[in-house]
């Protein structure tokens, strides 16, 4: 008896050890149920600055040019950008921002004068390339201009009067000015970056100066006609916490944006000298971004837990040594699929972070350091980084899908890091794209893919990898790292499991269909929504909650109730919302002075404080059905304004019409 008792634990035993050796190192959940927020096509940005051959030779050749152009921009780069549907652009830098003005690169090109690039090279800059070059080279590509102004050696009436020269019709000299110079109507450029690393290279501040310099020169940026100016304060460099803080504290309400810089350091060598040692290194320093958006944007939660300021981390990607026999200070680098995990691991961690992140700018587009494209002459090659933009291009606008990752330790020496990343979402046709980043240097990765709330049916694969750690496209060999077709992966109606080869980025393209949760349904409805009136004087929104209203009562729509105060009062608007289609929603707040819009309990639209009237933005995934919605209202002194717009599938942007507001009550 005692014998077969142990027999019998024996065999549990190495039947428990079996069980647990199958089950998978590297599993993922993918929950379509609770996506949320839109991956901004901007994430998948890029950067130019005049430094090296990334304008001149790279973009810019001229008319006269043998190399094949329309007026003077070379047409392969362009076609190349189109292809991987580059969404914006910024420019003129960099640190070459804070010493370019602007005057000096309009009008005929024989008359423009010559300065010295002090900061990239100490070479001679002749203007050729100016706004007016910018904007045909943005029209050429079909993407939105970031133009960073001057707060360095610049002045606050050298900023305004650009913004007035790219964006005024009216009648003024900028106006008259930009016509002489060719261009009739104006480019309604909407994002304007307030300085460039104002702690470094830009003048070498403190957060606090920063802050009230450029709350001046914001001042002075205004809008003209229907373009609102969509403004990019100078935010930190890496783990500067403090700066993140001191700018939110003291700018939070006023901008669009906050920039973060982080480059991935390649600690003294060049880019082809890969190690299984080196690559660890830079892989192990480019997962440090998970760390510096997660703490960043809770230092920006703070003060903006709406999430209305964007993150824009309009400088990232390696940096190594220049290659031999090149000048320094051009920077210009190789490209290999070490980079192209670099790519991939960082847009997928933008992507998972699409709630805070809404820009990005890969630095840089052509001939400096991370390039997507590198030229010589007539020539041009794609780059493994860009061939990672063109498979990742599927997220552009797509909803993101939350993933839920646990994957195998990929160690050296006495460091492990994660071994796999991923990121996942659903594009406006309903397909769902999964991309992967195997970033372990020597050994394949298993993983399985489980999809919640998505039945599964068809699958096709697309992967990047390579046979060398060093492997990169020349001249010579354009094609030596380019996308392939992928099918080591096999599918049910609802898990995909994947077989990477080592350093791989692997995108699976998922048809099916999404299996949402019913949203219940509200009983009792009636027309419009509840309001409450207060009366009192704030500087920020009180808690509504907690105050006793002097009247309420029933409004059809969100607009003020008859016989209220001209001034110091507030309202509380609530009630449901009905949806008719599933997908993502975009909500706005039109208000002088401070409003928010809450939808589901979630703060949606965050426009508090005592300001003129400002539009402040936000969106989320609605499910087809009913659902709560608040919007709380302050009226300071001067003027007042209060205007909700709403914006989703089949509904153009519009005031939320009184069709789709209702509260408990009578019908």
């Amino acid at each position: 008896m005692k014998n077969k008792f142990y027999s019998l634990i024996l065999a549990l035993g190495i039947s428990t050890s079996f069980a647990i050796s199958q089950e998978p190192v590297n599993a993922m959940t993918i929950d379509v149920s609770k996506m949320k927020y839109r991956i901004s096509k901007n994430i998948y940005g890029h950067f130019s600055e005049h430094l090296g051959h990334c304008i001149y030779g790279g973009f810019w050749v001229g008319e006269n040019s043998t190399i094949p152009n329309v007026r003077g921009i070379r047409k392969d780069v362009v076609d190349a950008l189109k292809h991987i549907q580059a969404p914006a652009l910024r420019w003129p830098g960099g640190c070459f921002a804070d010493e370019y003005h602007w005057k000096d690169g309009i009008g005929p090109r024989s008359q423009r004068p010559t300065m010295i690039n002090t900061n990239w090279g100490g070479v001679s800059e002749d203007n050729s390339f100016g706004t007016h070059e910018f904007m045909d080279l943005c029209g050429q590509i079909g993407c939105e201009p970031y133009v960073s102004g001057n707060l360095g050696s610049g002045s606050v009436q050298e900023l305004s009067q650009w913004i007035e020269y790219m964006n005024s019709d009216n009648v003024s000299p900028m106006t008259q000015l930009r016509k002489q110079n060719g261009h009739e109507k104006s480019w309604g450029v909407k994002f304007i970056g307030l300085g460039n690393e104002s702690w470094g290279c830009g003048g070498n501040m403190r957060p606090e100066y920063y802050s009230d310099l450029a709350k001046r020169y914001a001042s002075f940026c205004k809008n003209y006609g229907k373009n609102e100016l969509k403004k990019i304060a100078v935010g930190p460099g890496d783990a500067d916490y403090n700066w993140t803080e001191v700018v939110m504290r003291e700018m939070g309400s006023s901008i669009w944006g906050l920039s973060l810089h982080s480059y991935t350091w390649g600690s003294g060598e060049n880019a082809t000298d890969v190690t299984p040692e080196s690559w660890f290194k830079i892989m192990k320093k480019t997962l440090a971004m998970e760390e510096l958006v997660t703490k960043h944007s809770a230092i920006m939660d703070k003060y903006d837990p709406g999430k209305s300021v964007a993150l824009v981390v309009d400088e990232w990607g390696t940096w190594y040594n220049v290659e031999p026999g090149t000048n320094p200070g051009f920077l210009y680098q190789q490209n290999t699929i070490r980079d192209a995990l670099v790519a991939g691991t960082n847009l997928n961690i933008f992507n998972n972070h699409c709630d805070r992140v809404r820009m990005a700018a890969v630095a840089q587009v052509i001939n400096v350091l991370q390039s997507v494209i590198l030229t010589k002459d007539d020539k041009m090659i794609l780059t493994p980084t860009y061939h990672v933009f063109d498979l990742y291009k599927v997220h552009q606008d797509a909803i993101m899908v939350p993933v839920l990752l646990k994957s195998e330790n990929y160690s050296f020496k006495e460091n492990s890091i994660p071994a796999v990343n991923a990121s996942a979402s659903i594009d406006k046709e309903g397909k769902m794209h999964i991309s992967i980043c195997n970033i372990n240097a020597e050994k394949s990765e298993n993983l399985v893919c489980n999809l919640s709330g998505y039945k599964i049916e068809g699958t096709t694969g697309q992967i990047l990898t390579a046979d060398k750690l060093n492997a990169h496209n020349t001249f010579e060999n354009p094609n030596e790292v380019v996308i392939k077709e992928f099918k080591d992966f096999k599918s049910t109606v609802n898990s995909i499991d994947v077989n990477m080869p080592p350093h791989s980025v692997v995108v699976v393209e998922v048809s099916g269909k999404m299996d949402l949760p019913k949203i219940a349904e509200i009983k009792n409805l009636g027309s419009g929504l509840l309001y409450s009136y207060y009366e009192g004087s704030w500087q920020h929104l009180p808690d509504f909650d907690i105050l006793t209203p002097l009247k309420s009562g029933i409004l059809k729509s969100i607009v003020y109730p008859v016989n209220i105060a001209e001034t110091n009062f507030g309202l509380k608007y609530n009630g449901y919302i009905k949806i008719s289609t599933d997908g993502i929603y975009d909500f706005s707040l039109i208000c002088d002075d401070g409003a928010k819009l809450f939808i589901d309990d979630t703060e949606v639209v965050n426009n508090d404080g005592l300001h003129g009237p400002i539009e402040k933005q936000g969106n989320l995934f609605l499910g087809k059905g009913t659902h709560s919605i608040k919007i709380i209202f302050f009226q300071g002194g001067g003027g007042s304004i209060l205007n909700t717009f709403i914006e989703g599938p089949g509904l153009s942007r519009q005031e939320i019409p009184e069709i789709m507001l209702f509260h408990v009550g009578e019908k």
